[in-house]
């Protein structure tokens, strides 16, 4: 002991910095993930096939997700992809079987693919409004986070 003080004891983190963290993480995960959406929209387009398409997650109804699978040739190369899209969130169970009716085994798609990167590919462009929700959740988190923090200090 020095000074009174334990020195082995270790500095535990605050929650409220992992949350304020978390909320940036994911802010800028959703501005990726929009800046891929809009970038996917101006990729040259080759024809696909589903190659599997089925419920994928846990085995309640929440949890469940969509699972596409599908090929395609660019430039006399075969590539796979899971990647519907970059701003579409399925949050839910109904969505999910949506999605495998759009989608059924053997349909033949049209695929956008990154010419700057073959193997990176999805199915849709458009901007998803779901993806809003990464931005509430941030938005949310920092809040959260900060005023935690300010708090703290009185």
């Amino acid at each position: 002991m020095e000074n009174g003080v334990n020195s082995d004891r270790k500095e535990k983190i605050n929650p409220l910095v992992i949350i304020l963290f978390a909320g940036i993480v994911i802010g800028f995960f959703g501005i990726y993930k929009i800046y891929k959406g809009y970038e996917s929209q101006n990729w040259p387009t080759t024809q696909g096939k589903i190659i599997k398409s089925r419920i994928a997650g846990a085995k309640r109804i929440i949890g469940r997700r969509a699972f596409i699978k599908y090929e395609y040739f660019v430039e006399g190369n075969r590539y796979i992809s899971s990647q519907i899209s970059y701003t579409l969130i399925i949050g839910d169970y109904s969505g999910a079987i949506e999605i495998l009716r759009e989608y059924p085994e053997g349909k033949i798609v049209t695929v956008y693919y990154n010419p700057d990167n073959l193997m990176d590919a999805v199915l849709k462009t458009e901007i998803s409004g779901r993806i809003s929700w990464l931005f509430i959740l941030s938005v949310l988190a920092i809040i959260l986070g900060l005023r935690g923090l300010r708090w703290q200090r009185f």
